[in-house]
């Protein structure tokens, strides 16, 4: 499972509202064409429509997002897809430290049927040769 600590230059409340902004998610994890945002009442993201193009058609789908947060501790998020027998999900983990944000990110892709599993084995594969992209990405759009 590729997992990075990244270190943002922006306070954990600052870090944490963005993550709750769709355009945050574009292209992390292979989504795209992000859209339809849903949000709790205290303005979570809760969900989101996306799109991803294959070499047989594009896949549209939706991303179900569950976070939690502490008043003085850590603030968690986790995006979850599953398309076509993959499920990829997206672990955040956000703890300030002054004027930083420190954000434990970690993604993985599992077969969720018998068929599926090669596919889930090269999606899986190519997060971990992309996890560093992915992770500098992710930075880039929380520093913004």
């Amino acid at each position: 499972m590729p997992q990075r600590t990244l270190r943002v230059s922006q306070q954990l409340d600052v870090a944490w509202q963005r993550l709750q902004q769709l355009d945050s998610w574009e292209g992390i994890g292979g989504m795209g064409q992000l859209r339809d945002p849903l949000h709790h009442d205290n303005g979570a993201l809760e969900g989101f429509a996306y799109s991803i193009d294959t070499p047989v058609g594009t896949i549209d789908d939706t991303a179900e997002v569950t976070s939690s947060t502490a008043d003085a501790g850590d603030h968690t998020m986790q995006v979850i897809t599953d398309t076509k027998g993959v499920r990829v999900t997206i672990d955040l983990v956000l703890s300030g430290m002054g004027a930083k944000t420190f954000v434990n990110f970690t993604i993985d892709a599992q077969a969720t049927n018998f068929l599926a599993r090669p596919l889930a084995a090269t999606l899986r594969q190519t997060l971990e040769t992309g996890i560093d992209r992915e992770a500098t990405r992710m930075v880039g759009r929380l520093e913004a």
